[in-house]
């Protein structure tokens, strides 16, 4: 059986839900924004994130005969609690680690692989080792909360550029005794 990880963490779904996150989407205005996915591939991976209660449709209009769905998250399918992930295994940690690396990896390829300039595009990768004890990791964490969070609802437009932000956090290895 699939776990609610290895389903998530499929790569058209993975983008599925990035969009959705910033709010409702119609099926045409999901395919703008993963073009590159052919729309039956969408429309498949639609019904199974609707199957599995990770998405809903929020409403449903005639147009032409047809009928336009809109597509909602359902806002507690979408993350692995803490009491989930302490119960997967090193192997799955690593699968799951493994796959979105990969996910990251092939959005950094496609950007190589087409127009790029690095003068005036945002782009960069750094590693930073911060010590920080319990206090200060939570004033970190919310201050990116905070900031990050009022350009999540963002939606394309001729005036923004889409720029993917990803977050990694690795504490150090503890030593065995």
């Amino acid at each position: 059986m699939q776990s609610k990880a290895d389903f998530i963490l499929h790569p058209v779904r993975m983008k599925i839900i990035q969009h959705l996150s910033k709010g409702p989407a119609t099926v045409m205005e999901l395919k703008e924004w993963v073009s590159e996915v052919p729309q039956a591939t969408l429309y498949r991976h639609l019904n199974l994130l609707s199957k599995n209660e990770i998405i809903y449709v929020v409403q449903e209009k005639k147009i032409r005969g047809a009928v336009e769905r809109t597509y909602a998250m359902n806002q507690n399918s979408t993350y692995i609690t803490a009491e989930e992930a302490a119960n997967l295994s090193k192997e799955e940690h690593m699968k799951m680690f493994m796959t979105f690396v990969s996910s990251v990896t092939g959005e950094v390829e496609a950007y190589f692989n087409g127009n790029t300039d690095l003068k005036t595009e945002i782009f960069g990768y750094n590693q930073l080792d911060l010590y920080l004890n319990d206090e200060e990791w939570e004033e970190l964490s919310q201050g990116m909360q905070e900031l990050i969070g009022k350009y999540v609802p963002n939606r394309p437009s001729k005036h923004k550029k889409k720029v993917k932000l990803v977050q990694m956090l690795v504490p150090e290895p503890k030593k065995s005794s």
